[in-house]
């Protein structure tokens, strides 16, 4: 539970506002600061600054500077103006509703910040697309200029060697007489050359008619080819194979059956080793002698200590002792005998909370109520000492509201017990100190 702030001191200017917090004992890495233009919260464990300002100041222009033994707040009014008083006579529901409406403002404003930022980062990723592809048609548009450029320096060059190769005077008479078989007749222009074949020689008919014959023979081969291909050809391989995978015997599959595997026993989780051996014996030596200086061991019951009302009676004994861890013990050892006693669960809850294990104590009387249903005249008494108990569990886990309400319901179930009105008052009283607790 936190400790209120009550011992600061302010002055102030016309246009500044100075807070000073003494903080002696104070981790500089643990303090939480929430600050809007009306309310300032400072959290450093335990100790709680909370204050509501009589007018509004410029929170971004503010400062806070945490030093060796205090925190100090720089605050710039918004008007300069002298204040009467530094915070607001406010009653404690209207301190909580405008807490709220502060809280909710402030998420709003945090949620469209991050939305203006989203915004802006898409439109800056945007607007850097952009001169990217501008960047990108640019440097194709010099590469494309540079090409064409290049390409129109080689056609100028090779027009200029071309016309470099053509002769001055084309004026060429040529005429051959090759064999009375073969002969051309070149007939020229001005400006080309024809050249007309003449008709072919008996040598030539002679070969083409060779020619015409063996295209005709070929059809004729053809029909015979196809005649055989329509023929089914039949191998004694393949008939031999097919009559040996139909005579062919498979063997029977194979029957399904168990293996059961047993291994040795092991209290540790990893692999023996024979190195480890001699360690491993001497540790759960030693275990089972701390066991037996807190209580029992399960393997050391006589057959009528298997009981659990008798777990229940020897954690009781514990208990008034002053051993808890044996107590814990016997009825931990019970529950595993039967986990339908509510009293066994209650009762570890006890011992749970005399060593502080309060999440436990919570978990074992949750535990016993539902087993002490249906509610009835018979277990009343029980039912309001589990709650309760539950109850003081809950305020040593800093959960006041909800321990003030379990208290609540066990003053119902028992009216004529005073130490629970006392608690529910000195519950409601820490309530009124510190009502942003749980």
């Amino acid at each position: 539970m936190p400790i209120l702030v009550k011992d600061f001191t302010w002055t102030q200017s016309p246009t500044n506002l100075q807070i000073k917090i003494p903080s002696k004992s104070m981790n500089k890495n643990n303090i939480d600061v929430f600050t809007t233009d009306s309310y300032i919260k400072i959290h450093f464990n335990p100790f709680l600054f909370e204050i509501f300002l009589l007018h509004d100041v410029d929170n971004e222009r503010s400062k806070c500077i945490v030093q060796e033994e205090s925190i100090v707040l720089e605050l710039i009014k918004k008007k300069e103006n002298d204040w009467e008083c530094l915070e607001k006579c406010l009653t404690k529901e209207e301190k909580k509703e405008l807490r709220q409406k502060i809280l909710e403002k402030c998420q709003d404003e945090a949620k469209e910040k991050t939305e203006q930022k989203s915004l802006k980062k898409s439109e800056m990723d945007r607007f850097t697309v952009q001169k990217a592809m501008e960047i990108d048609s640019q440097q194709h548009a010099l590469m494309d200029s540079r090409r064409d450029a290049e390409r129109n320096k080689a056609m100028n060059e090779l027009q200029q060697w071309n016309d470099s190769l053509k002769p001055l005077n084309p004026n060429i008479n040529a005429s051959k007489h090759i064999n009375s078989n073969w002969s051309y007749n070149i007939k020229k222009n001005e400006n080309s050359v024809k050249i007309v074949e003449l008709p072919s020689s008996d040598d030539e008919k002679n070969e083409n008619k060779t020619k015409k014959q063996t295209t005709q023979k070929k059809p004729a081969v053809n029909k015979t080819l196809a005649s055989n291909i329509s023929k089914p050809v039949r191998s004694e391989y393949v008939e031999k194979m097919k009559k040996e995978t139909a005579n062919r015997v498979l063997p029977k599959l194979r029957e399904t059956g168990e293996v059961v595997i047993t291994h040795t026993p092991r209290t540790f989780p990893t692999p023996s080793r024979e190195s480890a051996a001699q360690e491993e014996e001497a540790w759960l030596k030693n275990i089972t002698q701390a066991r037996r200086a807190i209580g029992f061991v399960s393997e050391d019951l006589r057959p009528e200590e298997h009981d659990p009302q008798w777990c229940k009676e020897k954690g009781d004994e514990f208990f008034r002792n002053g051993n808890f861890l044996g107590a814990i013990s016997a009825y931990s050892h019970g529950i595993t005998l039967s986990n339908k006693l509510p009293t066994l669960y209650s009762n570890r809850a006890a011992a749970h909370f005399a060593l502080g294990n309060f999440n436990k104590c919570v978990n074992d009387t949750s535990t016993a109520l539902d087993l002490l249903n249906p509610p009835c005249e018979g277990n009343r008494k029980s039912r309001a000492k589990c709650i309760a108990r539950r109850a003081a569990a809950l305020v040593r886990l800093g959960y006041l509201n909800k321990a003030i309400g379990e208290m609540k319901a066990a003053a119902k179930l028992m009216p004529e017990d005073e130490n629970i009105k006392k608690d529910i008052y000195n519950m409601e009283k820490a309530w009124e100190q510190n009502p942003d607790s749980d």
